[in-house]
């Protein structure tokens, strides 16, 4: 499967308009029908605190439609408003014909930025299988937290694809633990970061894709733009076949599996 990760500049607070943009680059990356394409978190809005404006109520239809018109997998940041109360930070992922697959919703929220004010947690790593790909959705400070990728491996994770707003200021270490993730977890990880400014955060995107040996195969500068992959799952699945550490991970360090983890939004059709 050939993944694609879109990088962009949204207009802060102000869903039409980055739609829009976001069409565009779609157009202009040209993916082809079941190719798979990350957007960044929160892409409608950048990284507001506002959850009430940022869940907007036609975020999901939006979505769908634009899987549909390109025949595509395609991995939406947007935020939705949860079934059981609160409003989620999620990375929604539709197929070629615009249903709805799976939601991740943000496990780790960045409480110093106060996030985890705005928006309810989730509750662990989702898997989604896509066209035969086993795919972890995740989502910006997420990266910190090695355990939650162990948890999504365990669970048959073959590729991570992360959406996030990813601050200048530390973006050296964002490349730094996508490499460690990718290493540890003998998986092929498609991160889509965004650029440009927000009233008190300066972003350079750096959005990267890096294969399960820590190498970066794409990188994008801080243009708005894409980069492009084809990920080759046999050549991962003898990989790990052959160098087994998946083998010797020891589950007793990582506790009790969460429960619940899978999302309880309902899917589109």
């Amino acid at each position: 499967m050939r993944f694609h990760a879109i990088q962009t500049d949204p207009i802060w607070e102000d869903p039409l308009p980055n739609r829009t943009a976001i069409e565009r680059a779609l157009d202009v990356c040209a993916p082809n029908e079941g190719e798979f394409v990350v957007l960044p978190e929160l892409c409608e809005t950048g990284f507001s605190m506002r959850s009430d404006l940022a869940a907007h109520p036609g975020s999901v239809a939006w979505g769908s439609r634009l899987a549909k018109t390109h025949r595509i997998w395609l991995q939406c940041g947007i935020a939705r408003v949860h079934p059981d109360g609160g409003i989620a930070n999620t990375a929604t992922i539709f197929d070629p014909s615009g249903s709805e697959v799976g939601v991740y919703e943000k496990t780790f929220l960045f409480t110093p930025g106060g996030e985890h004010l705005a928006y309810r947690p989730g509750l662990g790593a989702v898997v989604i299988d896509c066209a035969g790909v086993r795919i972890a959705p995740m989502i910006c400070y997420d990266l910190r937290f090695p355990e939650l990728w162990r948890l999504a491996l365990l669970a048959g994770a073959e590729v991570f694809t992360v959406g996030a707003c990813w601050p200048m200021a530390r973006l050296a270490q964002k490349h730094a633990m996508i490499a460690s993730r990718a290493i540890e977890n003998q998986a092929w990880i498609v991160s889509a970061n965004r650029t440009g400014d927000e009233p008190s955060t300066r972003y350079s995107g750096g959005s990267t894709i890096v294969d399960f040996e820590g190498a970066t195969k794409a990188l994008l500068g801080s243009h708005i733009g894409f980069i492009s992959q084809e990920i080759d799952l046999n050549e991962l699945r003898s990989y790990r076949a052959k160098f087994r550490v998946i083998s010797d991970i020891q589950e007793k360090f990582l506790g009790p599996p969460p429960t619940g983890g899978q999302s309880k939004f309902s899917a589109t059709h």
